[in-house]
This record gives C-alpha cells, sequence and structure tokens, in this order.
C-alpha cells in the first residue's frame, strides 16, 4: 500500500485516493443492483463485509491514517452524511434501517481489522445477509415490527 519510508504527504495522497476509489466502488455496486430501494446499503455491505479479503490494501493503516488525519475521508464522510439526511427523513421510517445497516457494517469492518479471527465464515454470511434483508424492509413492515416489539414490553423500560 505505502512505500516504505515514504513522506506523510505521499502517504496522505494514497488514503485519500482510496477512499475516493472507495465511494466510487459503492456507487457503481449501488448502480449495478436491479432494486432501487436499499441498493446503497447492500453496496456498503459489500464494500465493507471483508477487510481482510476485500481490498489489496493495508486496510488497518488506511483505518489508522483517515482517523488520525479525517480530511482524508471526506468523500467517505460527505457520502456518509447524504445518506444520513435521506435516511432519517420521517416521511420514509424504514429508512432507517440504512443507518443502522451502515454503522453494523463499520463496526464489522473495525472488527475484522482488531481481530480477524474473530468470526467464522458461516457466522460473517449470517451477520451480512441479516442486515441485507433489513435493507430490503419496507415501511409497513418496520411499523409491524416495531408494535410487536411494543406489545412485549421490549425497549420500552431502561
Amino acid at each position: 500500500m505505502f512505500r516504505p519510508g515514504a513522506p506523510i504527504e505521499e502517504i496522505e495522497q494514497d488514503v485519500e485516493a482510496m477512499i475516493i476509489e472507495l465511494v466510487h466502488e459503492l456507487g457503481r455496486l449501488a448502480e449495478a443492483d436491479p432494486d432501487p430501494i436499499g441498493a446503497q446499503d447492500r453496496a456498503y455491505i459489500k464494500a465493507f463485509s471483508d477487510a481482510g479479503t476485500n481490498s489489496e490494501t493495508d486496510q488497518g493503516a488506511l483505518l489508522a491514517t483517515a482517523v488520525a488525519r479525517p480530511n482524508l475521508a471526506e468523500s467517505l464522510i460527505y457520502l456518509n452524511r447524504r445518506l444520513d439526511r435521506d435516511n432519517l427523513d420521517p416521511k420514509q421510517p424504514s429508512c432507517v434501517l440504512g443507518v443502522i445497516i451502515r454503522l453494523a457494517m463499520d463496526g464489522l469492518w473495525v472488527s475484522d481489522i482488531l481481530d480477524a479471527t474473530r468470526f467464522e465464515a458461516r457466522e460473517r454470511t449470517r451477520i451480512t445477509g441479516l442486515l441485507t434483508a433489513l435493507s430490503r424492509v419496507s415501511d409497513g413492515q418496520l411499523g409491524t415490527m416495531l408494535k410487536a416489539i411494543e406489545a412485549n414490553g421490549a425497549g420500552t423500560k431502561g
């Protein structure tokens, strides 16, 4: 990923270029999805599903550099903020699941970086499969789930 002994400016350019490419890849994956509803969420799942095998880049170095210099991740930050605004539209209640999906995938990605053996392939498939299914939940289905949760008393007591 980075040339040994590379100056910080070169490393920053490499990181910024990788993040910009990631944003473009998210767009390509979403456009290729035949179902536009939840396509960006499914693209995020695909792009972040396995830090160890999903990319040729050194994911740990990418994360460390982006955290230390968030300005390098502006394109991804902008994309997430735009998606968050769209997903938090009160007229479309199920879209909030997009925020939850992206947060879960961010967590899985970081978990992979910290401990690549945490989940077996079967477990990872189960996790990403559930998140993919959530990307297809309609407002009506979410309403039914929330009513069931409320009826069971779950989530109402702190």
